[in-house]
């Protein structure tokens, strides 16, 4: 009994604690202070760096506030739009994975002067990302 009110208090607060994450940080993504620490990153990216040639930090991070938001509504979704939630989830998934993929490629993310397994503030934001990127997954096969 009480392993199952568990789990299903576990259940809730990963679906609506990534829907809630995703839409604040989409919001906070609206500011100015965000474009720049975007810039930053960006620059410091070997995947990522080519995109500053063809759109301003200020306007990609307006494009990944809204999309983000709208991933966190649609991960929200699940009692009404069991379809919507999934294709959330998914598009979650894809988003962490790449985030994920710059603590590999992209030497911004460890202090310099001592390396691995010392992160800096921004290796630090994304290490939580790998956590919100399994909640994500799970999302996607819940709403299966």
């Amino acid at each position: 009994m009480l392993a199952k009110t568990f789990k299903t208090i576990g259940q809730f607060i990963l679906r609506y604690g990534l829907a809630i994450a995703f839409i604040w940080l989409g919001m906070l993504k609206l500011k100015n202070s965000e474009a720049d620490y975007l810039k930053e990153v960006l620059s410091n990216s070997s995947l990522f760096s080519w995109m500053l040639s063809y759109i301003t930090p200020y306007a990609f991070s307006q494009l990944i506030a809204y999309l983000q938001m709208m991933i966190g509504v649609a991960i929200a979704a699940k009692p009404v739009a069991r379809k919507i939630s999934f294709w959330g989830g998914v598009v979650a998934s894809v988003i962490l994975l790449i985030s994920v993929s710059t603590l590999f490629t992209s030497g911004y993310v460890w202090q310099a002067p001592y390396g691995f397994p010392e992160l800096s503030k921004l290796g630090q934001s994304i290490l939580k990302d790998i956590i919100l990127l399994g909640a994500a997954m799970w999302c996607v096969g819940d709403s299966a």
